[in-house]
């Protein structure tokens, strides 16, 4: 008990307690601390008895601090009103204490799920009156009612609030919707949730990260799995649920054991049985992070909807590739272990014969694209190999699970295009800015979004958009969508570029004689991810772990949570694996 103690007596605001404020922690204290032999006598886990199914079930992130904020004090100025109802923006739940501090005709009129402001650096009070104060701030990000963040350049900004009293306290009865929380509150107060649609072929599962306050119920994940893709994801991802269905209440979710109990509106019978498969899988797979669910039941209006078991071939989320590197190893092409190469039956002998620099291995390990002293080829088991792009300078090329090759030159983001296997070209649509050079590209996994790569006046420049889909002719893709991901790196000079896993894509900086690896969450934050001696190209496989350099000498380093550790291993090249 005693460090949580310390905890909460470290978190009280920094401004003059008063002394009721100063009296009810002390309280509270001598509370926990008679309670303690009680709670210590009561952790057994119940062995027997009745099992009950509860409202709803939350999800916690075991990482999280759980902050105890104070509602006001007795006589508090405005300023101390102020400066209590934004800390107690930190505390989780339903923001009950910040409710505290609104006047009684305000308290259900404002809401505090309309936005989140993320801020860095000073901010200020400052009055304008007797009753009227201004918050002055620096927002950097934002995280709107549907949980989607955003990043932008930071410039200050002014939010205002007005003041009444009530039996002679003052109280707010003016406010912007949403809170305002700084970056180190806000990872501790929200906790990180994947959301899954389904590509427009219906073949892979995308992911769209999201953030919901810790202890948000399972019903708001479900909410927005209902509410369908969202604008940065239209013309590159569906959903399988018929239109209109959402939750037949807003607390409609449940918990049985390790199930989640889920009853819609009467839309949802539309679906028919491979629907309904989709649906499931949908649920299923953007609760995994809910603790304690593992499983999904549908039902409308409280009867139970018939789902089969699930049916071979359904798409799979966090989709994973051979953890060996592959990679062109003293003249063999293969994956690497232990220090030989194990090749790949019927390609890796066409590969080496191209004189390859670059490479990416489709899912299958039945083709590949290949970058080799013509151009960029397409080399399948049967057949020669196929040359696609034959233009000077191009970039390592990338390939999507529909039969495109994505190929670009170094000189130009006019540069980028698709093409088939048999060297086909279709008319695509960029939408790059022009003030760029091409340093790197790679599609997705599930083939929905393609990350580039870009060498500007400003610095690197990291860009990930959806890929906008022909349905009708073989999901050609006809043009990047609006960026979700816009990010420019103050310096330093671009490398190569590489997919951690489904949300992250990593960058390689060069600064001299060390090379920097940053991580971009797709929707969340960047990250520093070390540095190493200066290298030459990176490439992802399942998770941080997996990522690999490849340094001018042609050593391999692996990530480890203490840096960049060299594997000893030489390549003349890192193969990407689809």
């Amino acid at each position: 008990m005693r460090p949580r103690l310390l905890r909460r007596f470290r978190m009280l605001d920094r401004r003059s307690a008063s002394l009721s404020t100063l009296r009810r922690v002390i309280a509270s204290a001598v509370v926990l601390l008679v309670a303690a032999p009680v709670l210590s006598a009561c952790v057994g886990i119940p062995r027997a008895g009745a099992v009950f199914v509860g409202d709803e079930v939350s999800q916690k992130d075991p990482g999280g601090i759980e902050y105890i904020v104070d509602g006001p004090g007795e006589d508090d100025s405005v300023e101390e009103i102020l400066r209590g109802f934004i800390n107690a923006f930190k505390s989780s739940g339903d923001y009950d204490v910040a409710r505290q501090f609104l006047s009684s005709e305000f308290v259900n009129d404002w809401d505090p799920r309309e936005s989140v402001l993320l801020h860095t650096g000073a901010s200020r009070f400052v009055p304008v009156t007797a009753t009227a104060m201004d918050f002055v701030l620096t927002p950097s990000a934002s995280v709107d009612a549907a949980g989607a963040y955003r990043s932008f350049t930071a410039a200050p900004a002014t939010l205002h609030y007005e003041f009444v009293q009530e039996d002679g306290q003052w109280r707010i009865s003016s406010a912007p919707n949403g809170i305002v929380l700084t970056l180190g509150s806000f990872q501790n107060a929200f906790s990180r949730q994947v959301l899954y649609f389904l590509d427009t072929g219906g073949n892979y599962l995308v992911p769209d990260l999201r953030w919901f306050p810790v202890g948000t119920a399972a019903t708001r994940v479900v909410s927005a799995v209902l509410a369908g893709p969202p604008p940065w994801l239209q013309g590159a991802a569906t959903t399988s649920f018929p239109e209109g269905t959402q939750l037949s209440s807003p607390k409609r979710v449940a918990v049985d054991g390790q199930s989640a109990l889920i009853d819609l509106t009467p839309e949802a019978l539309a679906a028919s049985e491979a629907q309904r498969q989709l649906m499931r899988l949908q649920l299923e797979a953007s609760l995994g992070r809910v603790s304690s669910i593992s499983s999904v039941v549908m039902s409308v209006n409280g009867s139970e909807l018939p789902v089969g078991e699930p049916v071979r071939g359904l798409p799979q989320a966090r989709l994973q590739v051979d953890s060996r590197p592959l990679m062109l190893h003293d003249g063999v092409f293969g994956y690497f272990a232990n220090g030989t190469v194990t090749e790949i039956e019927g390609l890796s002998d066409r590969v080496v014969a191209l004189a390859p620099r670059a490479a990416t291995l489709g899912s299958s390990e039945s083709v590949a694209a290949v970058l080799g002293v013509d151009g960029v080829s397409v080399v399948r088991r049967q057949g020669s190999p196929t040359l696609v792009d034959s233009r000077t300078d191009l970039v390592a090329p990338s390939l999507d699970g529909y039969g495109y090759v994505w190929s670009a030159q170094r000189g130009s983001t006019n540069s980028l295009q698709v093409l088939g296997f048999g060297g086909e070209q279709f008319a695509f649509t960029s939408n790059l800015p022009v003030d760029g050079e091409v340093v790197g590209i790679e599609v997705s996994r599930d083939g929905s979004r393609l990350a580039i790569l870009l060498k500007s006046n400003g610095g690197p420049r990291l860009i990930v958009s959806a890929i906008i889909r022909d349905t009708a002719n073989g999901q050609a893709p006809l043009s990047l969508g609006v960026p979700i991901l816009d990010a420019v790196e103050e310096s330093g000079t671009a490398v190569g570029l590489a997919w951690v896993d489904e949300t992250t894509v990593a960058t390689l900086v060069d600064s001299g004689a060390r090379s920097a690896v940053q991580a971009y969450q797709v929707g969340g934050f960047r990250s520093p991810l070390g540095s190493a001696d200066a290298a030459v190209g990176i490439v992802g496989a399942n998770g941080e772990s997996g990522l690999r350099i490849i340094g001018a000498d042609g050593i391999v380093s692996v990530r480890r949570p203490s840096g960049w550790q060299s594997t000893q291993a030489e390549a003349s090249f890192i193969a990407t694996q689809r």
